[in-house]
C-alpha cells in the first residue's frame, strides 16, 4: 500500500538537525554587465556587454553544500557558473585593452564567471521550528572577458584577426544573516542576505548577494525547490591580466534538486 502524506512528513529530513544539506540548481536568469579593459594607450571603452553582443549559447548553475558540525555551528560552501559566449558585428568601435575593434567588424565574445565562496555559520537563536544564523566568509570571483575579430593596435590591422582577454581574480570577505524555516512537514523556507565592502592593495570593490527559496524534502534524496536569487559586484581593478572596471548583477528565478542527511 503506497504511504500516505503523515508517512512522507515522518521520513521527510529535518534540516535543522542533519548534518549535511546539498542543493544543484540553475538559473532563469537577467544579467547586466557594464565593463571597462584598460591598455597601455590609455583608458578602454565603458561596455554595456549584453546589450554590445546579444545573446548566445551559455552555461549556468550554482551549487550549495553545508556541514553542521556542532548544533550551533557549520561550514557553507558556494560554487556559481556563467559562461556565456556570442558572435556580432559591431555597430561601433570598441576599445579593448591595447585593441580596436572597428564598426563592422566581425567578432567573437567569451564571458566566463565563477563564484566561490567558504563560510563559516553561527546560529544566533535556534527553536523549534526556525533558526536565524550570522555569517562570515569569503568569496572569490574569477572572471575572464575575450573578444576575437578583426582589429588594430596602434592604428595598424592585425592580419587573421587578434583575441584580447582580460582575467581577473577578486577575494572580497562577506558578512551576512540567514534564516531557515520550517513551514509545515517537509516544506522549508531559506533566506540570506551577504554584503561586503574592501578597498585594499589593487582592489576597491563591493558585493551583494540575495537568496530566497522554498524547498520540499519528503525524503533524504528527493527535494525540489525554487526561489530567487540576485548577485551584484562592483569593482575597480588594476592589476596585470585586468586594469578598469566591472560592474555585473544577475537576478532572476533558480530552480534545484537537493538532499539532506
Amino acid at each position: 500500500m503506497p504511504a500516505g502524506p503523515a508517512a512522507w512528513a515522518a521520513e521527510a529530513p529535518d534540516l535543522l538537525a542533519d548534518s549535511f544539506n546539498f542543493a544543484l540548481g540553475t538559473f532563469i536568469l537577467e544579467t547586466d554587465t557594464e565593463v571597462r579593459l584598460d591598455g597601455e594607450s590609455g583608458r578602454g571603452s565603458q561596455i554595456d556587454w549584453e546589450r554590445t553582443f546579444g545573446d548566445g549559447d551559455a552555461t549556468r548553475f550554482r551549487f550549495d553544500g553545508t556541514w553542521r558540525f556542532a548544533d550551533r555551528h557549520k561550514l557553507r560552501a558556494l560554487w556559481f557558473n556563467n559562461s556565456v559566449s556570442q558572435s556580432r558585428r559591431l555597430d561601433r568601435d570598441i576599445s579593448w585593452g591595447d585593441v580596436v575593434y572597428p564598426t563592422s567588424a566581425e567578432v567573437d565574445a567569451e564571458f566566463e564567471f565563477d563564484v566561490y565562496e567558504l563560510a563559516y555559520e553561527y546560529v544566533l537563536l535556534k527553536r523549534e521550528r526556525y533558526e536565524l544564523s550570522g555569517t562570515l566568509g569569503l568569496h572569490y570571483t574569477d572572471l575572464s572577458l575575450a573578444i576575437d575579430g578583426e582589429g588594430t593596435v596602434d592604428g595598424q590591422p592585425v592580419a587573421g584577426g587578434i583575441r584580447e582577454e582580460g582575467s581577473v581574480g577578486a577575494p572580497l570577505p562577506v558578512v551576512g544573516v540567514r534564516g531557515l524555516w520550517n513551514l509545515t512537514h517537509s516544506f522549508w523556507l531559506d533566506a540570506s542576505a551577504q554584503f561586503f565592502a574592501l578597498s585594499i592593495d589593487d582592489i576597491d570593490g563591493n558585493l551583494q548577494d540575495y537568496r530566497f527559496a522554498v524547498l520540499w524534502q519528503p525524503k533524504t534524496w528527493l527535494g525540489v525547490g525554487a526561489g530567487y536569487n540576485q548577485f551584484t559586484i562592483d569593482v575597480d581593478v588594476t592589476k596585470d591580466r585586468f586594469e578598469g572596471a566591472l560592474d555585473w548583477t544577475y537576478r532572476g528565478p533558480m530552480l534545484f534538486y537537493s538532499a539532506s542527511f
